[in-house]
C-alpha cells in the first residue's frame, strides 16, 4: 500500500507541476494578447482620429476654395461656345416664339426676339426676312432693305425677300425697282400673282401696265 501511495503521490505531483507550467504559459500568452490588443486598439483609435482630422481639414479647404473658384469663374471666365446643334435648337426656338408674337401683333416683342435669334445665327434667312417685314412696319426702310438683300445673297432662290423688296419699293414710291423685284418673285413662284392682287402694299404699282402684265390680269 505504501508503495502504491507513494506512486500515486508522485504521479499527482507530476500532474500538478505540468499543470502549473501550462497555466503559466497560458497566463503569459493571455497577458501578451491583452497587451497586443490594447496597443492595436490605441493605434486604431489614433489612426481614426488622424483620418477624421485630415478629412475635416480637406473639406473645409475644399468648401472655401471651391466657392471662391466658382465666383471667379462666373465673373471672369467666358462660357464655352455652344455646339452647332445647340445653336440650331436655340435659334429655331426663338424663331418660333417670334413668329407667334408677330402673329399676335406684338410687333416690338417679336422684333426683339428676331434680333436675338439673329445674333445667334446671322445667316438665318427666314429670320432676316421676317425681321425685314417688321422694319417696314416701323418705317425703318433702310434696315428692312438691308435685311432682305442679305437674305437674297444667302439664298438667291428664296421668293419671300424678293416679294418683300417689291412691297418696300412700292411703299417708297420707287415703282421701277418694285416692278423688277415683283417680276423676279413671280418667276420663282407663280402663286405670287395671287399675293400681289390682294396686297395693299403694292397700290403704287397697280396703275402700271407692267404690273398687269406680270400678274396676268386684264
Amino acid at each position: 500500500m505504501s508503495y502504491i501511495n507513494e506512486a500515486l503521490k508522485k504521479a499527482q505531483k507530476d500532474r500538478d507541476t505540468r499543470y502549473m507550467k501550462y497555466s503559466g504559459v497560458l497566463s503569459a500568452k493571455g497577458k501578451d494578447r491583452r497587451a497586443f490588443s490594447g496597443k492595436t486598439a490605441w493605434w486604431s483609435l489614433l489612426l481614426i482620429m488622424l483620418i477624421l482630422l485630415v478629412f475635416t481639414s480637406y473639406s473645409w479647404l475644399d468648401f472655401k476654395g471651391g466657392r471662391r473658384t466658382r465666383q471667379a469663374e462666373s465673373a471672369h471666365t467666358v462660357p464655352p461656345p455652344a455646339t452647332l446643334h445647340e445653336t440650331a435648337i436655340d435659334v429655331e426656338t426663338l424663331y418660333d416664339r417670334a413668329r407667334l408674337l408677330h402673329k399676335n401683333s406684338q410687333i416690338q416683342e417679336a422684333k426683339k426676339v428676331y434680333q436675338q435669334a439673329l445674333r445667334l445665327d446671322p445667316g438665318h434667312v427666314d429670320v432676316l426676312n421676317n425681321l425685314g417685314v417688321l422694319y417696314i412696319y416701323d418705317k425703318e426702310y433702310q434696315a428692312a432693305q438691308r435685311s432682305f438683300e442679305k437674305a437674297i445673297r444667302l439664298k438667291p432662290g428664296h421668293v419671300d425677300p424678293y416679294y418683300n423688296l417689291a412691297c418696300l419699293h412700292a411703299i417708297r414710291g420707287e415703282t421701277r425697282q418694285g416692278i423688277e423685284y415683283l417680276k423676279k418673285a413671280v418667276s420663282l413662284d407663280h402663286s405670287v400673282r395671287d399675293w400681289a392682287q390682294r396686297d395693299t402694299d403694292l397700290e403704287n404699282l397697280r396703275v402700271l401696265p407692267e404690273f398687269k402684265e406680270i400678274i396676268g390680269s386684264e
